[in-house]
């Protein structure tokens, strides 16, 4: 996610001869600016194919999916704001190639889709692709992942949905801790991901880079600490020198690991992961 503070700060100078209105618009475009262009399959494993979901308030969302071969099972990503589903699928390729699911989620406002993006309607979003992806997965286990913005998104899903796994990628531990304290009363979403962790009832699962530039890795150790205090069974994932998400090859390799974790239990956990990748179960 894009760091927002001095955005915010540069529409907080439009509130004197601007109205808070346009304001807020501008906050709105920097904290969800959706690619326009509609969703392809240019350059996606053989797999994926377009897919189409209906929203409880009635819109009609594309997405991408590759079904999971016999025995393994799905992940449901939902990506950052900057970002879309063809870029999930890629970002995944390598899980795919393996014969694992993957449903790539689109939120309203992005990639053609139609709406505006905002965190009651992205949860809406995420409630659709949920749904699909259970069909999906069959009777696999289904793994929620959210990078970024799209953790928040996955936070929100496991408050209303029972998940087999949760997986975070480079999330904050609330929006607000985003912005610089002046700006914070324009900001309508909140995305409270530390206050969601008391009420889990699935294993969670942290990865973050020690060299983010955009959520510092701060969030990601202040998320566990608050996972270690509410007793949540999960663990962090390290990715040392990774910036803002591991590559493709370091990803499979750590979402591969908590899938061994969440089909087998404690028995079945142990993995090899990356060099450069360090566990802290919690």
């Amino acid at each position: 996610m894009k760091r927002l503070a001095s955005a915010v700060v540069a529409a907080l100078l439009l509130l004197g001869p601007v109205a808070s209105s346009e304001a807020r618009a501008q906050i709105h475009e920097r904290i969800y600016p959706a690619p326009k262009q509609p969703l392809d399959l240019a350059g996606l494993p053989s797999a994926a194919q377009l897919i189409t979901v209906k929203t409880e308030d009635g819109l009609a969302l594309r997405g991408v999916e590759a079904p999971p071969r016999e025995g393994k099972p799905t992940f449901l990503i939902f990506h950052g704001n900057g970002s879309s589903a063809t870029n999930s699928v890629r970002w995944l390729a390598p899980l795919v190639a393996e014969g694992y699911g993957v449903v790539a989620a689109e939120y309203r406002e992005y990639s053609g889709n139609p709406g505006r993006a905002s965190e009651k309607g992205l949860a809406a979003d995420a409630d659709a692709f949920f749904d699909r992806a259970r069909v999906v997965a069959g009777s696999g286990k289904l793994i929620v992942v959210g990078h970024s913005l799209g953790g928040g998104v996955a936070f929100g899903l496991a408050s209303r949905r029972k998940l087999d796994g949760l997986v975070t990628i480079g999330t904050f531990t609330r929006l607000s801790a985003m912005a610089p304290a002046i700006a914070r009363p324009l900001l309508t979403d909140r995305y409270d991901n530390k206050g969601a962790i008391a009420s889990l009832d699935e294993p969670l699962f942290l990865i973050h880079g020690d060299a983010d530039p955009v959520i510092p890795y701060g969030h990601g150790e202040a998320l566990k600490a608050e996972a270690v205090a509410a007793h949540r069974q999960g663990a962090m994932f390290t990715v040392l020198g990774a910036g803002h998400g591991p590559n493709s090859a370091t990803l499979a390799m750590v979402l591969k690991a908590i899938a061994t974790k969440v089909e087998g239990g404690e028995a079945k956990a142990q993995v090899t992961l990356p060099a450069n990748v360090r566990l802290a179960p919690f």
